[in-house]
């Protein structure tokens, strides 16, 4: 953690010192554009990681509470996709989704389902190599949904599960390591859907790729009678 949290302070340290006092000269200087970007990406992974660590101990404090509310969560399965395409731009990744038609509306914490979904893709965009692929699927299952992160990416042992999803834990070791990060994304989703009654399942081998699951009960959905259903298409 000292490291996850020290390596983008001291960038925006850094950088910010550097335009501050102008080293390279006037502001006009293209240079501080490029040291503001990386303020920013910085600042923004430092935010997340703090984040994170918070809700994690609000979890384990058993302090975090849910703001339920009736969500549409094909429509929030877009807008997370939609707030990734830029990093799977970036990164060449094609992310494509598959939402069923006639998904029905549920009862859960809409800010905490993004989380999660945010989650769980930027994992797979993260641990996807250019020109992979990662795919969000949403569907009725058991009489509950389902929602499914799917990537082509670099996979995990089925070994390291248990390690994957404990907090901090990474499957990589310290010196090694190729992609940044806490271990947080997938024990926070897990914890976050498990308070919803749901549940959180792995697939993956070692350069197979990995698919991320998450089930919310059949409590959870809000069915609609067929009158409801038509007078809401009409209008």
């Amino acid at each position: 953690m000292s490291h996850e949290l020290r390596t983008p302070l001291n960038a925006v340290i850094g950088f910010s010192e550097i335009i501050k006092d102008q080293m390279h000269g006037p502001a006009g200087d293209a240079r501080y554009c490029t040291y503001a970007a990386n303020i920013f990406q910085s600042g923004h992974h430092l935010l997340q990681l703090i984040n994170d660590i918070l809700d994690l101990s609000k979890l384990e404090a058993g302090q975090l509470k849910l703001n339920e509310e009736e969500i549409d969560l094909a429509a929030t399965v877009g807008s997370c996709v939609s707030l990734m395409e830029e990093q799977a731009k970036r990164s060449k990744i094609q992310l494509s989704t598959n939402v069923d038609r006639d998904l029905p509306p549920v009862h859960a914490d809409s800010r905490r389902m993004r989380q999660i979904l945010l989650n769980l893709l930027s994992n797979a965009v993260k641990f996807t190599p250019e020109g992979g692929l990662v795919r969000v699927s949403a569907f009725r299952r058991n009489g509950g949904l389902a929602i499914a992160v799917s990537d082509s990416g670099i996979g995990i042992d089925p070994d390291d599960f248990e390690k994957a999803l404990a907090p901090f834990g990474q499957v990589e070791s310290t010196l090694n390591r190729k992609f940044e990060g806490t271990g947080l994304g997938l024990p926070l989703a897990k914890h976050l859907i498990e308070m919803h009654g749901g549940t959180l399942s792995l697939e993956s081998e070692v350069n197979g790729g990995t698919t991320v699951t998450i089930f919310l009960p059949p409590e959870r959905i809000v069915e609609r009678s067929p009158v409801a259903t038509a007078a809401k298409a009409v209008a």
